[in-house]
């Protein structure tokens, strides 16, 4: 009878030990290449990007654009009181006139003296005072054409076009207002072409690809993920921040505009090394905010600290703690404890 309990009692002691071998799926781990990134932020900034400014002074006497209008290039803005200079402009057209008058006749008697003088009933001298008084007609006639087309400049200043098409950001002026030469009016941003400027640190100015296609997701359409291309390098290192800036080339869609937000992968040079991967699903996080994992040696599973890199399509690189030809948990590792014995009932080589 003694025989018999001792009996019962191993086969009770082997269906516990079975009970406590866990059902686990692991997977081997090997070294693979990953492309390494630079995850940044920036902001988009128009190409034209102006703060119009009236060209002369006076008196605002009409306004064509509001805050928010679009614009084509050429449209009229505003408009200056142009009165005195407009009738400076006619004053000096009645002296262009008379000027034409002059020399009209000057080479009239020219013409009469030349006539003459193949018949030698005219002296030369005679003949070249009146070349003389031509000349001097025609000079006064150039000056005066000189000071009309000034003054008519003058007068088209009293008008602001748009030098670009775009949209009215702000308007800095009301109608009646004095406006000196220079003061801002309207501010005009373009979305035809548009920038995506980034403060990069210093470490990474030589690792960045040129020309690299750069993928970058902005905070307004954060489901859409768009192409940029590295448009240049602005060789001036920022003292403050020690980091320099980068200028993307972005597509020209209407979904993007102006001072949004954007978060960009910048591929590296030189990047592409031999790491360690992990499935994301074999990575723990414990208590302490460090990390770990679960490895299977002899049938026993053994939690081993690691540290962690960059996640790329579902894995995970390993800095330190895991080496190549070990084998992680990859499902069942959520209640396993250290030591504890387990089944390998899947074995998965989806390694990046």
């Amino acid at each position: 009878m003694k025989y018999i309990v001792s009996v019962a009692a191993l086969l009770w002691a082997v269906s516990v030990f079975a009970q406590d071998a866990a059902r686990v799926v692991v997977s081997p781990i090997t070294a693979d290449s990953v492309q390494r990134t630079l995850a940044l932020t920036g902001t988009t900034r128009a190409a034209e990007h102006a703060e119009l400014s009236s060209l002369n002074e006076g008196i605002v006497t009409a306004l064509h654009a509001e805050a928010g209008d679009t614009v084509n290039k050429g449209d009229l803005l505003l408009e200056l009181d142009a009165a005195l200079a407009q009738a400076q402009v006619a004053s000096l057209q009645a002296a262009l006139t008379q000027q034409d008058v002059v020399l009209k006749e000057a080479q009239r008697r020219l013409d009469e003296a030349r006539a003459l003088s193949d018949k030698q009933f005219v002296a030369q001298t005679e003949l070249a005072q009146r070349e003389s008084l031509v000349a001097e007609a025609q000079a006064n006639r150039a000056r005066a054409q000189a000071e009309l087309d000034y003054q008519q400049e003058l007068v088209a200043r009293h008008q602001l076009y748009a030098p670009f098409s775009g949209v009215i950001a702000q308007r800095n002026v009301d109608l009646g207002e004095w406006l000196n030469r220079g003061d801002p009016t309207f501010e005009l941003v373009s979305n035809q072409t548009l920038w995506l400027d980034i403060a990069v640190p210093q470490e990474y100015v030589n690792r960045l690809q040129d020309n690299a296609k750069v993928k970058v997701r902005f905070d307004a359409h954060s489901d859409t993920t768009y192409d940029a291309q590295i448009l240049a390098k602005i060789p001036v290192i920022d003292s403050l921040n020690r980091s320099f800036l980068l200028r993307l080339a972005l597509p020209q869609t209407d979904e993007l505009q102006a001072g949004l937000s954007a978060r960009v992968s910048i591929p590296l040079n030189h990047s592409e090394a031999s790491v360690v991967m992990i499935p994301s699903d074999a990575l723990l996080r414990q208590p302490d905010r460090r990390y770990s994992v679960f490895v299977v040696e002899q049938n026993q599973a053994k939690r081993q600290s690691v540290e962690i890199g960059q996640r790329v399509n579902g894995h995970i690189e390993i800095l330190s703690g895991l080496e190549v030809g070990q084998s992680v948990v990859t499902e069942g590792n959520e209640l396993l404890q250290d030591g504890q014995t387990v089944e390998v009932v899947g074995n998965t080589d989806e390694v990046r």
